[in-house]
């Protein structure tokens, strides 16, 4: 199973393609970052913090996995690097995800979703990230046979976690919004219908993850995922901008102060994020 324990040789399309990957994540990457400081009024909070780090996390993850592929650098000290860019894309984006539901309902409502991310940390971050850095320090087919099964299982876990907390937040969002968007337009009464669109994209990119893992393409897979999850947290902004477009210019003032009240980020700046995105 190549690449899990070291350097790979790659045939060009591979390689062409693995670079074409490293370059959209780490142009993702560069955008949303910019983003995050020119959209975030106060620079502080759950929220801004997970997205920042979720955001730092795509391109060490990134160019230590490009670095490893191709034998330019120590093969021990990337794989901890891939592990460490791993941990903050991830379970950042998850964090995020969590975070933002304070948005539109009271969080201590779902505690239990904090529970259950701290727990796939432990669960499925901790083993398979022990196993990557045992065969990538002493090669044991062994170990790298129970990795490839793990891997398998943990990206499974991920993509489930993700669509969980996703779908609790469409649910949520319908229900507080309702009330705001029975005094707007038909435009605005698209958002919600937006926001399940978006959320399908998510897991049809999810779902195109698990297809490169199950069909133990590991080189594309671990490059393409930068891709994936870059796009997922681009993909956040928008999520954020629909709710600013509703709450904006307030129809309905107790439930907009409401949902205003918790959103840390300058109003003017969604719109402008939104058409130059």
């Amino acid at each position: 199973m190549a690449g899990e324990s070291g350097p790979v040789q790659l045939s060009l399309p591979k390689a062409m393609t693995i670079a074409a990957f490293f370059g959209m994540s780490i142009y993702n990457s560069i955008e949303i970052l910019f983003s995050i400081f020119h959209q975030f009024r106060n620079r502080q909070g759950l929220y801004f913090w997970s997205m920042l780090i979720a955001c730092i996390g795509i391109p060490v993850h990134a160019t230590a996995v490009l670095l490893r592929m191709f034998a330019l650098g120590p093969n021990a000290v990337l794989s901890f690097i891939v592990v460490l860019g791993w941990w903050a894309m991830v379970t950042g984006q998850a964090v995020v995800l969590y975070s933002r539901l304070h948005l539109v309902c009271d969080r201590k409502k779902f505690r239990w979703v904090l529970v259950m991310i701290v727990t796939n940390f432990v669960v499925l971050h901790l083993p398979v990230s022990a196993l990557y850095l045992a065969i990538n320090i002493r090669t044991l087919d062994a170990l790298t046979k129970v990795f490839s099964i793990y891997e398998k299982i943990q990206l499974t876990g991920f993509c489930i976690q993700e669509s969980i907390i996703s779908s609790i937040y469409i649910w949520e969002a319908s229900r507080t919004l309702r009330p705001i968007l029975e005094f707007r337009g038909p435009k605005e009464k698209k958002v919600i219908r937006h926001l399940i669109l978006v959320n399908v994209l998510v897991v049809a990119m999810d779902a195109s993850l698990l297809v490169t893992e199950f069909t133990n393409n590991f080189e594309i897979q671990t490059t393409y995922k930068t891709v994936v999850y870059s796009i997922k947290l681009k993909l956040e902004f928008y999520v954020l901008n629909q709710l600013l477009f509703i709450i904006q210019y307030p129809a309905f003032p107790a439930a907009n102060v409401r949902i205003k009240s918790k959103i840390d980020i300058t109003p003017c700046a969604g719109s402008d994020f939104h058409e130059s995105a």
